[in-house]
């Protein structure tokens, strides 16, 4: 396997900016010396994540969420250490010697994206392997539905042989992965009849399902014989690398043309994006199938705040629409939404009605207010004055699921000028809508929080303020300070393990490297707790309470401008430690009567450290 040098991690490190890459997925604003984004690992409504650009590090004060620079594409893109360093290698124009590397399969996620690998280059080289009548009616199937190589080629379409055990027969003939380590990767299943495993995907047209950064994650697949009585369609179950909430199809595909297009097109299913995708609109996305979620939707954020919904004009298509406009209404993106012609969707569209047409359709598409009107008037649905009031009340509901007030106040003016209502009217039936979503909102996000902040404390391992204090000295302090700290600091004076052993590897780090770079100290370190403790003492703070986070910009700025000597204040620490250790060791030896002239000298001590 091959081994990165600590000295190549530092340069790649060192040539990509914390701050820009950061800005790439999410919002990033400027506030004083420290910079503050919209944090991508919750809910986040206003910026709680802080980033330090001189430290190269992140923090949410919100969720947890804290790291260095390679922490952040890890999670970001569900991604390996040894993966965010060749993505950020690559961003950097940084050359890494590839040849010699080897996945390191102790690792499970890797394991998997390995065996999925393979799995997606057999099934892809099977289908071009097929001969005689089976590849006739193979490739009839895809000429119909108008794919041509190069498309077939670009997603890694493939084929699943109709034997029970080609593909597993497969992976025993030519490689050494255990059974059970394909069954985690849901390419077999064990029958509960003869306890034998088989491929769970036969006979079907198989659809590799990749990452954001590209990697196989998971298979669709498609049924294509008459005689096959399963469902048309069968996806990988969830993993350690998939989750089906969290993966938008094509994503990987389709980031920069979303980004230069400033627009994402989303539709339904695998077949359906990849026509666009062949037909040049680039900018699209799937959802699989499936109803699209929160995670798809923060996801598309990161990219564009324009979303365009394109659907099949079937009633299930409809329903599925309708679904997903309170989601992205939520994320706060601009909507447009187009519903293709009953019996059509956007594959036969394009192949029906040709490119042009389809580009002025899509970009036609109406407003979430247009499309349930359209909808309702559609199905007779808009004759009474009790079915007027009905779709009046549905739409106020999507409109509560708008976070922007103002927008929302356009969107009530819209509402009361079409259907000659006062705003009054409209504006209390908003605030009761208002009222019921704040409380889902608010449940939500705090389940959403939940996996950052929900770590096992002790006694132990709970850090008291002087400790924090403590911590932050050697992050800011300079040589001197960290010297006074390394002659004067006694390890019994630190209660907390976990703060015992952050300071344990700075002082490590500043007598191996005469500094601290809590960026590449963060590298060696597995435990997530550490890692939140340093990101937080390294970026600037801003006060948090029930109402939410208050003039971030007059803190940050008022904090700035602080200028601490920290020689001085380290020195107060160390006294303050010293004191808090001899009356620890008062107290126990007060518990014996034998010992009341040990008891006098730590009290004449402790009086004449306090006078000092």
């Amino acid at each position: 396997m091959m081994r990165i040098s600590e000295e190549k991690i530092n340069e790649i490190a060192q040539a990509n900016d914390i701050v820009e890459v950061i800005s790439s997925y999410t919002r990033v604003k400027n506030s004083g010396k420290s910079y503050l984004a919209i944090c991508p690992f919750h809910q986040d409504k206003n910026p709680s994540m802080s980033i330090s650009q001189e430290k190269r590090v992140y923090h949410c004060f919100s969720c947890g969420a804290s790291g260095n620079l390679f922490k952040f594409v890890q999670n970001i893109e569900k991604i390996t250490f040894m993966d965010a360093v060749e993505k950020l290698a690559q961003r950097a124009g940084i050359a890494l010697d590839l040849q010699s590397y080897s996945p390191d399969l102790t690792n499970e996620i890797t394991l998997l994206l390995e065996i999925n690998k393979i799995a997606a280059r057999y099934f892809h080289d099977t289908l071009f392997d097929l001969s005689g009548a089976e590849k006739d009616f193979i490739f009839s199937y895809l000429r119909k539905r108008n794919l041509k190589d190069y498309t077939i080629k670009k997603f890694g379409l493939g084929y699943a042989k109709k034997d029970w055990n080609s593909l597993h027969d497969y992976f025993r003939e030519n490689t050494e992965f255990s059974d059970d380590n394909l069954e985690k990767a849901g390419l077999i299943v064990k029958s509960t009849k003869d306890n034998k495993y088989y491929d769970r995907f036969r006979g079907r047209l198989m659809f590799p399902i990749f990452n954001e950064s590209g990697k196989v994650v998971a298979f669709g697949g498609r049924k294509l014989f008459e005689d096959d009585n399963t469902a048309k369609y069968i996806n990988s179950p969830e993993s350690k690398i998939y989750n089906k909430s969290k993966i938008l199809y094509g994503l990987n595909f389709a980031k920069d043309s979303i980004r230069s297009e400033k627009r994402v097109l989303l539709v339904e299913g695998y077949m359906d994006l990849i026509a666009l995708v062949q037909a040049k609109f680039t900018n699209c996305v799937s959802s699989s199938g499936t109803s699209l979620t929160d995670d798809q939707v923060k996801i598309l954020s990161r990219y564009t705040s324009n979303v365009s919904i394109l659907f099949d004009g079937d009633f299930a298509g409809i329903k599925a629409a309708k679904r997903g406009i309170e989601k992205i209404l939520q994320g706060g993106a601009e909507l447009r939404i187009t519903v293709f012609p009953e019996n059509e969707d956007p594959d036969s569209y394009i192949a029906n009605k040709g490119i042009n047409e389809f580009g002025q359709l899509i970009n036609s598409g109406s407003d979430f207010i247009e499309f349930i009107s359209n909808l309702l008037a559609k199905e007779n649905k808009l004759k009474s004055v009790a079915d007027k009031t009905n779709f009046i009340r549905e739409i106020i509901y999507f409109i509560s699921f708008i976070p922007d007030k103002i927008k929302r106040s356009f969107y009530i003016k819209k509402l009361a000028s079409e259907y000659g209502l006062y705003e009054s009217l409209l504006q209390d039936e908003l605030n009761i809508a208002l009222k019921k979503n704040t409380a889902v909102k608010s449940s939500t996000e705090i389940r959403k929080e939940q996996p950052f902040n929900n770590l096992k404390k002790n006694k132990q391992s709970v850090i008291s303020r002087i400790e924090t204090e403590l911590i932050e000295h050697f992050i800011h302090g300079d040589n001197e300070v960290i010297e006074y700290l390394e002659n004067n600091l006694e390890t019994s004076f630190i209660r907390s393990e976990h703060a015992l052993k952050i300071i344990q590897l700075f002082l490590d780090e500043y007598l191996n490297d005469g500094k601290i770079d809590v960026a590449k100290i963060m590298n060696s370190i597995k435990d997530e707790k550490l890692i939140e403790i340093i990101a937080a003492a390294s970026t600037e703070k801003y006060k948090v309470n029930d109402a939410g986070i208050k003039d971030r910009n007059a803190i940050l700025n008022s904090v700035a401008s602080i200028k601490m000597n920290y020689l001085e204040s380290v020195k107060g620490l160390i006294k303050t430690l010293r004191i808090e250790k001899l009356e620890r060791e008062y107290k126990e030896k007060a518990k014996d009567s034998s010992k009341l002239d040990e008891c006098v000298k730590l009290k004449k001590e402790i009086f004449q450290l306090s006078k000092n």
